[in-house]
């Protein structure tokens, strides 16, 4: 195997790992969901019929997430964040790609270059991200259990 070709091949390694961060961000928000259903459905056990449940975001996009997750919170800032986020993770799902290809359907490897700089940092707010939705759910997640 060349060079060029073991290059690419970790090109494309690079923008698998992006990928599946973004979708950590999302089933962290799932999560997220479906404790606060939980939560209101014990708190209005009985009193009120409650049908919401993880299972009606289980194939939500990452739009449809942050919207249900943005009435279940008063953290804006966070919101914020995901929206800014949900962007780059849409270019990096429906464009990056391609824009790194010239127009025989090779690799351009300035273009690319320039790719793994978005990657990394895809990456890296991906498990900031995660890490403050976790730190959101800790406001009421001890509820769930007492």
């Amino acid at each position: 195997m060349s060079n060029l070709q073991m290059d690419e091949d970790r090109f494309h390694i690079e923008v698998s790992k992006a990928l599946s961060s973004c979708q950590l961000v999302e089933e962290v928000l799932k999560l997220y969901i479906s404790e606060s259903y939980e939560l209101a459905r014990k708190c209005i056990d009985g009193k009120l019929v409650f049908k919401l449940s993880g299972e009606d975001v289980e194939d939500a996009s990452l739009e449809r997430l942050i919207t249900t997750f943005r009435k279940l919170t008063d953290n804006e800032k966070l919101v914020a964040k995901l929206n800014k986020f949900k962007s780059e993770r849409n270019y990096l799902s429906h464009k990056a790609i391609a824009h790194c290809l010239d127009p025989m359907g090779n690799l351009d490897w300035g273009y690319a270059g320039e790719l793994k700089k978005r990657l990394d940092r895809i990456q890296q707010d991906s498990h900031d991200l995660r890490l403050e939705i976790h730190e959101e759910a800790k406001t009421f997640r001890a509820h769930l259990y007492f």
